[in-house]
């Protein structure tokens, strides 16, 4: 039998997610204590609805000035060496993030590559390559969220025990 992405996932019981509705703080605790670089955003009838990354997190506590006019165009600032960030700044800008919402902060399921469960494990591969994102499985007709792959979750499941000679 051929392998599906359901074959190679991560787990929706292993993979942690967050609710649209949480704040970014619980979303930035839950990635520091899974070291998750994503978390699928499922609402509470198990709907995916986007992804929020650790990317966004750090773009949320880059100074806004740093961000205007950012498009695809590369900033105005050729560095950002002129803004000092201590560990207490830090942790200041992070606790200032615990009043924003994921939903406003979320990759749109448009933007990230979404297959259902029984899509062969190749055309999973592709995605991944195609998209550079983990991928998302989504159960057709209900949008419910399943699990995701990614290069390691293919590698653990398919290549556990493999080694390959030097």
């Amino acid at each position: 039998m051929d392998l599906t992405c359901r074959d190679v996932m991560v787990p929706p019981d292993i993979q942690r997610t967050v609710s649209p509705d949480a704040s970014v703080a619980t979303a930035f605790n839950i990635i520091k204590q899974s070291r998750a670089r994503f978390l699928p955003v499922v609402d509470d009838n198990g709907t995916y609805v986007g992804v929020f990354s650790a990317p966004t997190l750090l773009k949320l506590i880059l100074p806004k000035a740093a961000l205007i006019n950012h498009s695809f165009e590369p900033s105005r600032f050729e560095t950002l060496n002129f803004f000092s960030l201590s560990k207490s700044d830090f942790e200041a800008q992070l606790a200032g993030l615990k009043h924003e919402r994921v939903r406003d902060n979320m990759s749109l399921p448009e933007n990230i590559p979404v297959a259902a469960p029984d899509t062969p494990v190749m055309e999973g591969i592709f995605r991944i390559h195609k998209f550079k994102r983990h991928l998302m499985l989504v159960e057709p007709g209900t949008g419910k969220f399943v699990g995701t792959v990614s290069a390691n979750s293919i590698l653990d499941q398919v290549l556990g025990d493999a080694t390959i000679e030097e």
